[in-house]
């Protein structure tokens, strides 16, 4: 019981921060409008004018969190300025310019929060001017939601790098290699194949050639190759 106590009184000490409190309220804002918004829808298919009647004071009261956030965003920022714009000025800059965006975006809430208060004094389901204004408040309760997630998701950016903005060159799929090009019958392969073996010929020696001499009788028949060695001698036959 004593730590149940001791973590309220660190709660209730945090939400005295600025920078703590406009945190804890900026979820509040789309998230409230975007509950309100459904509980309108459902109530109207439901038939059930308690439920429509909670659901536009779900969504005026959640739209008019964006006073006090606005007022805390503010209050805050000089710290966090003496804080970031030497560590990172990119950082603070972004912060600056979402700050401004809020305050641009007031007067969607202001809005929001005035047609939820006529629906509720005219009735939803009294008249066509009650409907007119339930669907009114139904749609502003939407785009103003949209615009609180965006400006949101950008303040998330800035202070948290590893959220994934861009495609990261690791979420890409290696890409698989081309296949080889196709090789036709009439296409080079020397590339495939082992290289031709060079032409043999048969070259006899230099000593079983017999050269031709200009005034050789030459009949057609190639002489017999002179056989190196002893040559035979002539013999004369003796006569009888």
């Amino acid at each position: 019981m004593s730590e149940f106590i001791l973590q309220i009184e660190q709660l209730l000490t945090a939400y005295s921060d600025p920078e703590y409190r406009f945190l804890l309220l900026e979820p509040m804002i789309f998230y409230g409008i975007l509950i309100g918004v459904a509980m309108l829808i459902f109530g109207y298919f439901m038939k059930a004018p308690k439920l429509q009647i909670a659901a536009l004071i779900v969504v005026g009261v959640s739209a008019l969190t964006h006073v006090p956030y606005k007022d805390a965003r503010l209050s805050a920022q000089p710290r966090m300025e003496q804080v970031y714009k030497i560590s990172s000025p990119a950082r603070m800059k972004g912060f600056n310019s979402n700050t401004q965006a809020w305050i641009a975006s007031s007067w969607k809430f202001r809005l929001l929060v005035l047609a939820a208060t006529v629906t509720i004094m005219i009735g939803i389901n009294r008249n066509r001017i009650g409907y007119g204004l339930g669907i009114a408040t139904a749609v502003l309760g939407l785009f103003a939601a949209k615009n609180a997630m965006w400006l949101h998701y950008q303040d998330a950016v800035a202070y948290h790098p590893n959220l994934k903005k861009h495609e990261a060159p690791i979420d890409q799929r290696e890409r698989d290699p081309a296949p080889p090009p196709a090789v036709t019958n009439n296409q080079d392969r020397s590339g495939d194949r082992a290289p031709a073996p060079a032409t043999t010929q048969s070259y006899a020696p230099a000593g079983l050639t017999q050269p031709f001499s200009a005034n050789s009788n030459y009949n057609g028949r190639i002489p017999a190759p002179e056989v190196p060695g002893p040559k035979a001698r002539s013999v004369t036959p003796m006569a009888r």
